[in-house]
């Protein structure tokens, strides 16, 4: 319990910090579709990167449905072979879209604002292909619900920091920091997270206590190995 504490303490330590500074927020449209094929390329990426991506797109395509029949191939042309995760990001772009259409005879999420939050949210999760981190950025920056946007880039970045367990996933994750932080500061919470991210990467320094934690932990395992090679002695 104590080290929960401890980690729960470093997060709010941390949130507090990275919040003093205004935070420019990457580029997003109001339509959820658009903010949607943004979530997806801000997925365990870069802000500036899925900027450039998302510019390539529009610069490509007519409109969402013509993303919608474009093959993963195709797509990954249009964001670049390199961009990271580019060939499963697209698959997964694509599955969401035909899904939506699937569901509303259109490319269009808009009947969701007069669904009550909880449904909205289980509705976004329930896409084909979606990944938790782009369902609860679309809800959250489109509806408003109460949801902190998680990827394994911010939770890597977040263990690094010794601000949750590594043992954490990323969507237990999600709702462990929905509840450290208000639904009101959610939308400015995602934001400077998403900020402090690019900026640190997945390797956020080590704080005092995380490099004390792995120093009693170094310290535990050389014990262990001591005893063993005195048991083997005898």
């Amino acid at each position: 319990m104590s080290r929960a504490n401890d980690r729960a303490r470093n997060f709010a330590r941390l949130l507090k910090k990275i919040t003093k500074s205004p935070v420019k927020p990457p580029q997003d449209v109001g339509d959820p579709v658009a903010v949607l094929v943004m979530s997806f390329l801000m997925w365990d990426c870069t802000s500036s990167k899925a900027v450039t991506a998302y510019k390539r797109l529009m610069d490509r395509i007519v409109d969402f449905n013509d993303l919608r029949v474009s093959l993963p191939h195709e797509m990954v042309e249009l964001i670049g072979s390199r961009y990271p995760l580019a060939l499963e990001r697209c698959q997964r772009m694509r599955a969401t879209l035909r899904h939506t259409y699937k569901r509303e005879h259109a490319v269009s999420l808009e009947r969701l604002a007069g669904l009550p939050k909880r449904e909205i949210k289980n509705y976004a999760r329930s896409l084909d292909g979606i990944a938790p981190y782009v369902a609860d950025r679309m809800t959250l920056l489109c509806f408003g619900t109460h949801s902190i946007p998680v990827d394994d880039r911010l939770r890597r970045a977040l263990v690094r920091a010794d601000a949750c367990a590594e043992s954490m996933e990323t969507i237990a994750l999600g709702s462990w920091l929905a509840r450290r932080v208000k639904a009101a500061d959610a939308l400015d919470s995602h934001y400077a997270l998403q900020a402090w991210v690019d900026r640190v990467g997945d390797r956020a320094p080590a704080t005092a206590s995380a490099k004390g934690a792995a120093g009693t932990r170094r310290k535990a395992a050389s014990a262990s190995q001591a005893k063993v090679a005195a048991s083997r002695a005898k």
